[in-house]
């Protein structure tokens, strides 16, 4: 089962790589994909995949999945919502997404993969009060700010801080009987430009 302790480990695994070799990370989605791999590794082949309830083989490591929840994320800012709140021009918001997540095997073997998957968000939502173990073990955002020449781009902290706080956001969240993530993490990797 994936701890904080193989969180700490493969984020130390990664910043040692970009210290090693900055110049092997041209983009975030680079990152994303050497932890991706570290992920893997460190979870074996043995305790990669659970079947979901329907009988699929489900990875436990992937890109991009989406919260549980909608919410603001306009101006570089993180603001929960609730379903009744709406957009200024009256719609939906939208959900967001991590950078990477550890499924939990328990709740792989509980659910349907369209549930385990967490894109139809009213089957997830139907199912919330079913859900008796964390669904995620952990999550992680990486903030990556390449070609750094003076300074940091204006932006950055607003990056960095919104992400975190959808890491924060995402800890709390309670689906009932339990909360949604065991564990999350916010990185932030900044890559200086080479000398002319």
């Amino acid at each position: 089962m994936w701890t904080e302790n193989d969180s700490d480990k493969v984020l130390d695994r990664l910043a040692s790589a970009f210290r090693e070799t900055p110049r092997r990370f041209f983009t975030e989605h680079d990152l994303h994909s050497h932890l991706y791999n570290l992920v893997e590794k460190e979870l074996g082949k043995d305790a990669l995949f659970a079947k979901s309830k329907d009988d699929f083989q489900v990875s436990l490591v992937h890109h991009e999945y989406p919260t549980p929840f909608r919410c603001d994320m306009s101006e570089k800012d993180f603001r929960l919502v609730d379903e009744s709140d709406r957009t200024n021009k009256g719609g939906l918001f939208k959900r967001g997404h991590y950078d990477l997540v550890v499924l939990n095997p328990d709740f792989v073997r509980k659910f349907d993969a369209v549930v385990v998957a967490g894109k139809n968000y009213k089957r997830f939502c139907k199912e919330k009060d079913k859900i008796d173990v964390p669904p995620l073990l952990w999550i992680c955002e990486i903030v990556f700010c390449s070609h750094v020449e003076e300074g940091l781009p204006k932006n950055m902290i607003k990056i960095v801080t919104q992400d975190a706080k959808k890491v924060i956001e995402s800890l709390k969240y309670n689906l009932g009987k339990v909360n949604f993530v065991d564990n999350g993490s916010t990185m932030c990797f900044i890559g200086i430009r080479p000398a002319e």
